[in-house]
């Protein structure tokens, strides 16, 4: 039993036994504590698991694990690791205090609260987190191991030091950290913050704005609601529907976008980038190909860029577009360098028949209309009617 008593705390009554499984010995606690508004987990090792439920009180199992030749040392053992469960006030309160030689053993907490409860938060040294069907805020943070969270309908904030994040449905805002795992994220009904220090970001849907950072993984992003902005050390990034603005970074990856409705910015140091379907765009690479595919979007074009270092440029162009084009090549290995499908296109060859020559092209197309500005140091550039 748990008894704990002082001011503004309720004793706890919980019932413990000890029992073997396997090569581990365990002391299990179980009990009950009355609702609160808040719940709060702190331990120094172990893992957390908190869910909601139809019921009106907070239940709770805590299992202590060791290796011990037997019952007497075993206990000896858990006596290096306090566990609390309390209520204070609006507040329940579970703890996990170790003590030097706790090291040899582990901990579960295992928690049920009412749905409605307002903020629950949780933090361990090492262990995992899980945080499910809750209705209330959600604050969770780990030294270094995995945290999953899902149906949670208030905002969430989470951080570990290095394990991956797996979010499968939060309602509102959503914000997560890890120093180095996988991020995994499928429906966030509010804004997104999420950022590792080197491993992949995988995100389904996204509400509102998402801000994506990894130090190196790749970035995927199916469905955004606002803007986005992604960036990654060296991955490829493949981004599919946005509604707003878009700004995705690489240091040397691919990247390819589907279905961005507004403004586009795209830059990666030594990789290709293929855009379809956008209405204004300004895209850069030190050293790989460009293809895209521009769309009227209801009369929204605007100026738009593209250039690379090393590469050639493909342009795919309705034919009832109002642009005016300007593209240059500055060292052009051959005569149909720059070549256009499209009529009203003039190309220019600073230069005679033989070496490579400096070529540009002019033309306003359907009476001309916003800037695209294409340049390729050395590459082809290539103008293609786009088929509807």
């Amino acid at each position: 039993m748990l008894a704990l008593a002082g001011l503004g705390v309720a004793q706890t009554e919980g019932t413990s036994k000890i029992y073997h499984d396997g090569t581990c010995w365990v002391e299990e606690t179980a009990g009950t504590l009355p609702a609160a508004r808040l719940i709060k987990i702190h331990t120094d090792a172990g893992s957390v698991s908190v869910t909601g439920g139809p019921q009106s009180n907070i239940t709770y199992t805590i299992r202590k694990r060791v290796s011990a030749s037997s019952e007497e040392s075993a206990r000896r053992s858990f006596e290096g690791l306090r566990v609390i469960a309390r209520n204070q006030g609006e507040l329940a309160d579970f703890r996990g205090e170790g003590s030097g030689n706790w090291h040899r053993g582990s901990v579960e907490f295992n928690i049920t609260v009412p749905r409605g409860v307002e903020l629950v938060t949780g933090r361990t040294d090492g262990g995992n987190l899980q945080f499910s069907h809750l209705g209330g805020r959600v604050e969770a943070e780990s030294g270094g191991g995995t945290v999953n969270l899902d149906d949670i309908n208030g905002n969430v904030n989470s951080k570990t030091g290095g394990g991956s994040i797996n979010v499968g449905s939060v309602n509102a805002d959503l914000e997560v950290h890890t120093g180095g795992g996988r991020v995994n994220i499928k429906s966030v009904g509010g804004r997104l913050v999420a950022t590792t220090g080197g491993e992949a970001v995988n995100v389904e849907s996204v509400k509102r704005d998402a801000r994506i950072e990894t130090g190196g993984g790749n970035i995927s992003v199916q469905s955004v609601g606002g803007d986005l902005r992604a960036s990654t050390g060296g991955g490829n990034i493949e981004v599919g529907s946005v509604s707003g603005r878009m700004e995705v970074e690489t240091g040397g990856g691919s990247i390819r976008l589907t279905g961005g409705n507004g403004p586009i910015r795209a830059q990666t140091g030594s990789g290709t980038i293929h855009c379809i379907g956008s209405n204004s765009m300004r895209a850069e690479t030190g050293a790989g190909g460009i293809i895209a595919e521009f769309a009227t979007m209801n009369g929204k074009f605007s100026d738009s860029t593209l250039e690379t270092g090393v590469g050639d440029i493909l342009v795919y162009l309705p034919s009832d577009l109002k642009v005016s084009i300007h593209a240059s090549i500055d060292v052009a290995t051959s005569k149909d360098a720059i070549h256009s499908d499209l009529p009203g296109i003039r190309i220019v060859s600073e230069s005679g028949d033989y070496g490579p020559r400096e070529m540009s092209a002019e033309g306003n197309l359907n009476g001309g209309g916003p800037m695209l500005k294409l340049h390729t140091s050395t590459g082809k550039i290539q103008f293609m009617a786009l088929k509807k």
